[in-house]
């Protein structure tokens, strides 16, 4: 029993190692994504503020960047707050297609016991089944 145990320790430290080395490495690559994405941000608000300022003037190229951040600041916040909203508006199943979501499980449980109760009965239909299905039934036009 103590061997047991102490395998079974060993199974979940080295999976708790498998799933940390996981989350270490998505979050690495996410920091890495975000921290690239913010200079290209970056690099992007100068080069449209030099170039406005060449059109516009600067006054006028400032007010329109501004504008921009602040436009996609407030789309941040609204899917911020549509992902962190509470469940109890969230939208509920259809009832009515419970039973239909259910009905490979009893497919399934039906046919494990007539394989046991009936096994050639079940292979010799099984058989017919897959003939009938894999024949191809393609009349010629004349």
């Amino acid at each position: 029993m103590i061997e047991a145990l102490l395998l079974y320790l060993g199974d979940t430290q080295r999976e708790g190692q498998l799933v940390t080395r996981r989350i270490k490495s998505k979050l690495l690559l996410w920091v890495l994504a975000g921290a690239f994405f913010a200079i290209a941000f970056i690099a992007a608000i100068i080069g449209g503020s030099i170039y406005l300022a060449k059109e516009i003037g600067a006054g006028p190229a400032a007010l329109v960047i501004a504008g921009v951040a602040f436009l996609l600041g407030v789309i941040m916040l609204v899917s911020l707050a549509i992902m962190r909203r509470p469940r109890v508006y969230a939208t509920r199943p259809v009832m009515p297609l419970a039973p239909l979501a259910a009905a490979p499980l009893a497919v399934q449980a039906m046919a494990a016991g007539a394989l046991r109760a009936r096994p050639y009965t079940t292979l010799l239909s099984a058989l017919a089944l897959g003939y009938i299905a894999t024949r191809t039934t393609v009349k010629k036009k004349k």
